[in-house]
This record gives structure tokens, C-alpha cells and sequence, in this order.
């Protein structure tokens, strides 16, 4: 019943924030409970204000519903090209500052800083791996219909 209550609260947020930033470039992405906030911006200046201006206008929102966010689980990526190096920018919310990522888990798959697949092989490697093994071993004790069924 909470993850109910929580999406009619929140379905209104992806139009209140780039209605607000009055920005072509910015939108809202939600999925279940997670929410993310895309802000497309080449300058570094006009980013780092606008990412302030979205996080404002959204402790504003949610402390309008009387909910909160999590500034732990909180976090900001700067996509860059790998012959570039990633910009500090000090971005606030409430008395917190919000770190930045180089790497962040999305509907399953793990997305770095760069858009490389490195950071998600590596994390689906081992998992692959674990399976591979108990299928191998279950070659000794199952019948070939068996084995296709796992």
C-alpha cells in the first residue's frame, strides 16, 4: 500500500520540475520508486545552477507533500568523453552536499561517468559465472532435458 500511496503522490513531479526550469532540457524519468532527473547542459556554470534550481524546486515539492528525500541515497553523474576530466560542483540540498558518482545502477543495468560497458560487465561477470558452475555441475546428476530446463 505505500509504493501505491507514494506514485499518486509523486505523478505530478515530472511536470512540475522542467515546467519550473523552463527548459527544454531537463526532464524526469521515474521507475517504481526510484526518480532520476536528466539535465542536458554543455556549460559547466549553467549546469551546476540548474541542478541547484531542480533540487530546490524539489525539496520545495516534496515538502509540500510532507515527504521526504533521502539525501544519502541521493546522488549526481556528469557523463564525460574519457579524454576529459570530471568538474567539482558543489550542489546542496537542505544542509547536505550531494555526492557525485561515477557509476550508478539503472533499471538493472549499471551505467558509468563514460557510457562504457566496463562498470556492468564487471558487476554481471561474477553472476554469470556462478550460474555457469551450477549448470556445469548439474551435467553429472540431470538428463539433457533437465539441463535445458535450467
Amino acid at each position: 500500500m505505500g509504493t501505491l500511496f507514494f506514485l499518486i503522490f509523486i505523478n505530478d513531479l515530472p511536470s512540475v520540475i522542467p515546467y519550473r526550469v523552463s527548459n527544454k532540457n531537463s526532464s524526469i524519468v521515474l521507475f517504481a520508486d526510484d526518480t532520476s532527473v536528466i539535465i542536458s547542459e554543455p556549460c559547466l556554470m549553467n549546469f551546476e545552477r540548474k541542478l541547484n534550481i531542480v533540487f530546490q524546486i524539489m525539496k520545495e515539492w516534496f515538502n509540500s507533500d510532507f515527504l521526504s528525500l533521502n539525501a544519502d541515497k541521493t546522488y549526481y553523474m556528469q557523463f564525460i568523453t574519457k579524454n576529459k576530466f570530471l568538474n567539482k560542483i558543489n550542489i546542496e540540498h537542505g544542509n547536505k552536499m550531494i555526492l557525485q558518482a561515477n557509476f550508478v545502477k539503472f533499471l538493472g543495468i549499471t551505467i558509468d561517468n563514460t557510457l562504457s560497458w566496463k562498470q556492468h560487465i564487471d558487476t554481471v561477470t561474477p553472476k554469470l559465472n556462478k550460474a555457469r558452475y551450477v549448470i556445469r555441475r548439474s551435467k553429472l546428476y540431470l538428463s539433457n532435458d533437465a539441463l535445458k530446463m535450467v
